[in-house]
């Protein structure tokens, strides 16, 4: 299901990228082309430098202090304050599971403090991408990208079976820097090699593989890393149910259990249990940053415009 956007505000990725700048010290990555001025979208380039900085930075004292994105450390684990008390009697709640390869936590700070998201492997040639929500790693308009970057692959109950991974590369869609457009509310990673053996992320762990156009009704999973101050044992949480159109580029999941931190959760369709791989038809985030409350949880919908920013970090990363 191809969906036309017709909006003039959206800034989205040519399907084709055939310029690359390096600015800013190397701190700014802006990918562009040459037919279309507005089709841009700025990156943040990590040196090795900074990786090295953030290997140390995350103790596990560090790691186990952190709280959600978009909560205080005096908030109730929601996804609001304006959150009732329970779900809807009946409602499909969520399921703490051990996690798998492809997906993991993702810590970060973003000068508010110490934060984690979630956020999963998906394909690319470098085999070295991570797809999340773009407010996971970016602020908005007015704000900039997030420091400290690094994703822990099937993290459960503060375990780390494959060890700290550090980002190289954080890319948002322009529409999301200059608007906070939740409709563009997705964004890459790009991943350092292990040190030890010089191995990429998908290497390890393997890779979801992202599709586009799928519509608005599929029988998804979702997995994602809960409020550890509402899930105290800190294990995932999966839920499987069918999407629905929310608005014209909003999909809608409904399950209990989404609190803050399922942020950036991939939503899987197809998924094998075999190779516990699936497709990734959207990350938890868009309308509302993802949700009010934490029974009901939104997507972007999946077109072009994430494919293209694929195209963009692949050729960057």
């Amino acid at each position: 299901m191809v969906v036309n956007r017709q909006r003039v505000v959206r800034a989205v990725l040519p399907s084709a990228v055939v310029a690359g700048l390096v600015v800013a010290g190397g701190a700014v990555v802006v990918v562009t082309t040459g037919g279309d001025a507005t089709a841009t979208a700025t990156g943040r380039r990590i040196s090795a430098t900074e990786a090295a900085a953030t290997t140390s930075y995350w103790t596990p004292a560090r790691m186990k202090a952190a709280i959600p994105l978009g909560v205080t450390a005096s908030a109730a684990p929601s996804r609001s304050a304006a959150r009732v008390a329970t779900a809807p009697s009946g409602w499909k709640t969520g399921t703490y599971f051990h996690g798998l390869p492809s997906l993991g936590a993702l810590f970060l700070h973003n000068g508010t403090g110490d934060h984690y998201c979630t956020a999963s492997v998906i394909d690319s040639s470098k085999k070295n991408l991570l797809i999340t929500a773009a407010h996971c790693i970016h602020g908005g308009k007015g704000s900039g990208y997030a420091t400290n970057v690094a994703f822990v692959p099937k993290y459960d109950a503060k375990t780390m079976p494959y060890g700290m991974w550090t980002a190289k590369l954080l890319i948002v869609p322009s529409g999301w820097r200059r608007s906070t457009d939740p409709d563009l509310d997705f964004g890459f990673i790009a991943i350092s090699p292990r040190p030890s053996d010089g191995k990429q992320i998908a290497q390890v762990v393997g890779n979801n593989t992202l599709v586009k156009d799928k519509g608005f009704t599929n029988s998804v999973y979702v997995d994602g890393y809960p409020d550890i101050r509402y899930e105290t044992a800190d294990h995932p949480i999966y839920c499987r149910n069918t999407t629905k159109k929310q608005s014209t580029y909003q999909m809608r999941f409904d399950c209990d259990g989404y609190t803050n931190g399922t942020s950036g959760s991939p939503w899987l369709m197809n998924y094998k249990p075999a190779t516990r791989v699936g497709q990734v038809v959207g990350v938890l985030g868009g309308y509302q940053k993802g949700g009010s409350v934490n029974w009901i949880s939104y997507a972007a919908y999946f077109d072009k415009d994430v494919w293209n920013l694929r195209a963009a970090a692949n050729q960057q990363a």
